[in-house]
């Protein structure tokens, strides 16, 4: 299946009238947080495939996207995949929401791996998709606090061995910074500002 992974900013060449003709074949979008509610819908009812999106940092307290699926802080089957998600980045200051200090972060991990596990041992992956805004600590991230990743993405990867794992949060450059990293043998990809990806 395609997946059009979109992350941190409204990219001119997703917000056009021409979305549909570019990215026909894509089954399902994503949305990895700081993405305008509007923005998401405009592609949802261009390309017409479900939409699932985690908050970032920058977003709203209650992220709604008309027709959309928020996943944050849960485990959902679409499409024929099993699919988590946990949205937000490190707290950086004290009122911002959606995010969470190491300690927050590793007690939303832990509710969901249970809901994992029976299929990490019966199929050898507790996820086909692991849908997240900031990015696992040392992949990807960044030494300013508000871009530091989070530890406790390492063990849920560890633990639950997603198939896959997007991200977005830190705004890398193609072609000069790292974009794909393998961590326990699971691919992380960062989809700034957005990516086209294939998952059987």
């Amino acid at each position: 299946m395609k997946i059009l992974a979109l992350s941190d900013r409204t990219e001119p060449f997703i917000y056009s009238p021409v979305v549909d003709e570019r990215y026909r074949g894509i089954g399902l979008i994503v949305g990895c947080g700081d993405l305008e509610s509007a923005y998401l819908e405009y592609v949802l009812t261009r390309l017409n495939v479900p939409l699932l999106y985690v908050p970032g940092n920058h977003d709203p307290d209650k992220l709604d996207v008309p027709g959309g699926q928020g996943i944050d802080g849960r485990v959902v089957k679409v499409q024929g995949l099993w699919i988590g998600g946990l949205g937000g980045s490190r707290r950086y200051k004290s009122d911002g929401i959606h995010q969470y200090t190491e300690a927050e972060m590793r007690w939303r991990v832990m509710r969901m791996l249970p809901a994992m596990m029976a299929r990490r041992i019966s199929r050898g992956h507790g996820l086909d998709l692991l849908l997240t805004h900031a990015p696992p600590l040392g992949v990807h991230d960044m030494s300013d606090l508000a871009h530091i990743g989070f530890a406790s993405f390492r063990l849920m990867i560890k633990l639950a061995r997603p198939r896959l794992m997007l991200h977005g949060h830190s705004h890398a450059v193609r072609n000069l910074d790292t974009m794909e990293s393998l961590l326990f043998d699971t691919p992380v990809m960062n989809v700034y500002p957005y990516r086209v990806v294939d998952l059987e």
